[in-house]
């Protein structure tokens, strides 16, 4: 469990993973890319986005790649998904922030709360205010996480409730993305 907090806190404090692409020489593709009109989250777009990650996981299996074969091979598989650089980007942007808050708020949920009560009521009465004052704060942020406000205020109620109905699965996708197999 604390490897998670800690993954989460790293990824708080990281800068954006995401890195401009340079342009890849390779076989054309016929396919013209989709438009980057982007914005509206749908069930659709999220199929697009799973079909898109899966396909990607499912990758090659004669030897590894090179990094213009993965390019290639990505931008093709993103093509057949439907999607632009911008939709996977917008996309996993909310999913992102969904998933992270979710984890944290697990993290720091209900079961982490009532654990910190057990050994704050064995201090003496002192110390045990001066801890629930500090750890107030906490307990606030926890509260407000998981009702995800600022994502609901940053990406709308139904874009969130969309990554909700679909919580497992896309956080599953999300966590092979974060243990480095599935970067772009």
């Amino acid at each position: 469990m604390s490897r998670w907090l800690a993954l989460v806190l790293l990824l708080l404090g990281c800068p954006d993973r995401r890195q401009a692409a340079a342009p890849v020489e390779g076989p054309a593709v016929t396919q013209a890319d989709p438009s980057d009109a982007g914005g509206l989250v749908t069930s659709a777009r999220l199929d697009a986005w799973l079909g898109y990650h899966r396909a990607l996981r499912a990758g090659p299996d004669a030897g590894p790649e090179d990094a213009r074969e993965k390019a290639t091979r990505e931008r093709a598989v993103r093509l057949a998904a439907g999607l632009s650089e911008r939709d996977v980007d917008e996309l996993e942007e909310l999913i992102g922030a969904v998933v992270t808050q979710r984890t944290i708020g697990r993290l720091t949920g209900a079961d982490a709360m009532r654990g910190f009560e057990k050994v704050a009521a064995g201090l003496p009465l002192e110390q045990r205010q001066r801890v629930e004052a500090a750890f107030g704060d906490v307990k606030a942020r926890a509260q407000q996480g998981s009702a995800l406000e600022a994502e609901r205020a940053r990406f709308g109620d139904e874009a969130v409730a969309l990554v909700l109905a679909r919580e497992a699965e896309l956080t599953e996708v999300w966590d092979w993305l974060l243990n480095g197999r599935g970067e772009r």
